[in-house]
This record gives structure tokens, sequence and C-alpha cells, in this order.
């Protein structure tokens, strides 16, 4: 039995080691178009500034490892065909850019995402750079050795522009941060964006929201970059790197026949199957279930992408695509970043996507803070709870600050659990002085929300 995976990274690799593992007498090929198979994404903010201080610490695995465990990797690599029905691939070694012809019985798409490039003139110039892969910080770091450049802009005010401006401001830079929406970090409510731009403010990064770019500016003489344009504006820059968003790569499913969904990702059953005879997928390009809402959703995260991975090589090793083995429930899209001091996290729906759902949202923030008031070194945050009008159920949370991390863990715990405000109200959580309030702002927030929905039934009650 031969099982090949298109895609390493989390879900490939994954995928590929869990089927290993289930059946020792599968043979189990992937194919990588990057020279690294196994590599850790979130990681490559960090390699720029040289907080990571080493490329090989982001190789997870590499094919040597890969080939001990059985499973056999061929890197630089990119599959140009699939055909379901003989089960026939091609493929192209980009080394030497000979195409040949390989088989499988079963198959396991993990194509990811790739980087959005803004459709402006000058985004090919030397000096702009997509952050995707570990060859781009490859290309970004070498650039920074030849011409040192001093004056950098991040294009995309989510969380990834958010980390390259913060470790670009490590290496020095003079940093502006171009943001097309009206506020940084959309994902969340616009009090987390402002927190956000008054703390990256403070770091010395100049931001500009409201403004898309027009172009990227070059030197005439030498194709580099030396200015970025928009808002009728030209801001210096020897470096840009590209931090606009990512978008489910496709293509090569698509051409196969496999359903595309309305996210613009593959359709797969619970069980990760496509629409194609013996063909998974997992990852990035993969569209999912939002546990909230019921609907389809796109939550492209490394963690989520793990799990994902193990499901879909479970199934593929069982040959189950429509009952039996692993079933994959769907996301909550929790998730956090750091930015300069700040640690941000969010899970399951904003306010916005809640009245976008129809769940007519109440909302209550608390100020949080990491430690009882009276205890040294406490720092302040905040704590956002969003309940379903109808029934107090939580469907999102959102905070910020050093304990942002647990409580957004805790919360996306509750609304994994179908939990409603009246629940949360009496969690037995842990409490010492150096670690939190008394009460936890979990517990507080959810207080608020009490009052809220009392007073709402004390006005309908007098209606």
């Amino acid at each position: 039995m031969r099982l090949v995976v298109i895609g390493g990274v989390a879900a490939g690799t994954k995928a590929a080691s869990r089927a290993r593992r289930l059946d020792p007498d599968l043979e189990v090929t992937i194919y990588g178009e990057e020279p690294d198979v196994s590599i850790s994404e979130c990681g490559l903010p960090y390699l720029i500034s040289g907080v990571v201080e080493r490329r090989e610490d982001l190789v997870a695995r590499t094919p040597e490892e890969f080939s001990e465990k059985g499973i056999r990797t061929l890197a630089g690599h990119r599959v140009e065909e699939i055909d379901p029905e003989e089960k026939r691939l091609v493929v192209r070694n980009l080394g030497t850019g000979e195409t040949f012809e390989d088989s499988y019985d079963r198959l396991i798409v993990c194509t990811g995402a790739k980087s959005v490039v803004p459709p402006v003139d000058g985004a090919d110039l030397d000096g702009v750079f997509p952050l995707r892969f570990l060859t781009d910080t490859d290309a970004i770091a070498r650039h920074i050795r030849e011409h040192s450049p001093e004056k950098a802009v991040v294009v995309g005010g989510g969380y990834i522009g958010l980390e390259v401006a913060e470790n670009l401001t490590a290496l020095g830079m003079q940093v502006s941060l171009v943001e097309a929406a009206d506020g940084l970090a959309r994902a969340f409510g616009p009090e987390v964006g402002e927190t956000i731009e008054a703390h990256v403010k403070e770091k010395g990064v100049r931001v500009f929201t409201g403004a898309p770019v027009e172009a990227f500016v070059g030197d005439e003489d030498e194709g580099r970059l030396r200015a970025v344009r928009f808002g009728g504006r030209e801001v210096e820059a020897e470096i840009a790197i590209l931090g606009v968003g990512i978008r489910p790569e496709v293509a090569l499913a698509k051409a196969a026949g496999a359903e595309i969904g309305e996210t613009g990702a593959i359709r797969v059953n619970s069980r990760l199957k496509t629409s194609l005879p013996d063909v998974w997928a997992a990852g990035d390009c993969v569209e999912s279930t939002d546990l909230v809402t019921g609907g389809p959703t796109w939550v492209p995260l490394g963690d989520t992408a793990n799990q994902m991975g193990r499901v879909a090589g479970t199934n593929a090793a069982l040959g189950t695509g429509d009952g039996g083995g692993l079933e994959f429930p769907g996301v909550l899209g929790t998730g956090i970043f750091k930015v300069f001091d700040l640690a941000v996290a969010g899970t399951g729906l904003s306010e916005e996507e809640a009245e976008d759902a129809g769940l007519s949202p109440v909302t209550a923030q608390v100020t949080t803070v990491s430690t009882a008031s009276y205890y040294p070194g406490g720092q302040k945050g905040l704590l956002k709870l969003i309940a379903a009008g109808e029934t107090g159920r939580l469907v999102g949370a959102e905070a910020v600050g050093e304990t942002a991390d647990k409580l957004v863990d805790i919360c996306a715990t509750a609304i994994w659990g179908r939990l409603s405000y009246p629940d949360l109200v009496n969690l037995d959580l842990a409490y010492a002085p150096p670690f939190g309030p008394a009460l936890s702002p979990v517990i507080q927030a959810a207080s608020v929300l009490s009052n809220e929905f009392d007073r709402r039934e004390g006005l309908r009650a007098t209606e």
C-alpha cells in the first residue's frame, strides 16, 4: 500500500508520521516544494532579528530523520498534476527541471497557503519580500547583510505584520507599519486594536492606517526599493516585508476536480476526506467548521494543522473516509501573538462576527492585572467576553496582557463546553497573589455579563 503526501510543514509531516506509525508496512512518500520539508513557520519573524539564533533551530525534522522512520521525503519537488482516476501524479524536480510520474493508492493533500502579494507596481523590486517560508527569511537576511537597511516598511497590521515590525525594530531599523484598514489587528475588536496601536507607537513604530499601498518605488539604476507610496505620500524604505495575509493554495486539488468550499479552501468531511476517491486533505489548504456558528470557516494556524494532520494520517492509513477512524470536529480559531511587551489572544467570534452571525451579542470588558493589586510587579491588561444575546452562551473572548494566554485558554475551553455566563461566574480557578486577583478576570467579566443580562430582563419585564 502506497501513501503519498503532497506538502510538508505541520500538516503533511504529521499526517505522514501518524500513518507510518499506524501501519509499519505502509510505503510513505512526502513531496515538498521548499528545500526544508518540516519547519516551524511561526518562528520566522524571530529568526530575522536573531532572537532565534540559528536557521537549523526552525527545521523540525530533516529528510534523514524522516528516513530513519521509514518515510521517504523529496524536497524541492513540486507535484504539478493529480490524475484521480488513474491515481497518478506528475512531479517536477525543481532543481533539474525534469518531470516524472508517480502513483499512489492513497493521497493526502497538504499544499498549505501562499502569501498575498499586493497587485501594485514595484512588488517585484529588490528589497520587497513576502514572509512564508525559511527561504523567505534566507532572502531577507541576505538583503540585510548586504545592504544594512536603516528604514523599513511593513505592509499589513495583522499579527504577522506586527511581529515583523517588532523584530525589525530590534535590529535598529526605523519601522513604518502600513495598514489598508482603519485600524490594526482587525480580527479583534477596536479596544484591542487601539491598545496595540498605542503600544507600538510607544516603541517607535510609525503607524499609518486607512492607507492601502499604491506602489513600491524603486531606484531606476539598480532596481532596488527606495520608498513605498500610499495615501498620496511616499515613505522612504530600503526593505519592505509583506504581511497582508495568506490564501489557501488549492490550484492543484481544484484542477484534479476536488470540491472547493465557499471560503476558497478545499471542502472536506469530518474525516478530512475530499470529494476525490482515496484523497484526504489537511492544514492551511482545508476548510473547516466553525464550532460556534456551525458554518464553514478557514483558520490557518499551526496547531490546527497539526491536529488535522493527525486525523488525515490516521484515516488515510486505515482507508476510512465516510465512517470509522477519527473525526476533526472543527475550530474556534484560538490564537495568541506577542508584539513588543504585549501578549494578544482571542478565541471564538469577535463582537462584529457575532453580530454578523445573528447572535445579538452582549459584551463585557474588564481591566485585568497579572497579580493581586497589592503584590509588586503586576501588569494591567484587558479581557472582553462576548455572549449570545438569546442564550447567554459564551461565543468569543479577547485578551491583552501578561495573562492573556491563560485567560483565553479558559474561555476557549468554556466555549468548547458550550458554557454560559452563569457557569463562568462560579468557575473554580486557581488563586494566589503572585498570579492574579482573588477573582479571576474571567469571573469578573462573567459577573458584568450577568448584571447586563439581569438589566435586560428587567427592562423586558416592564415593557
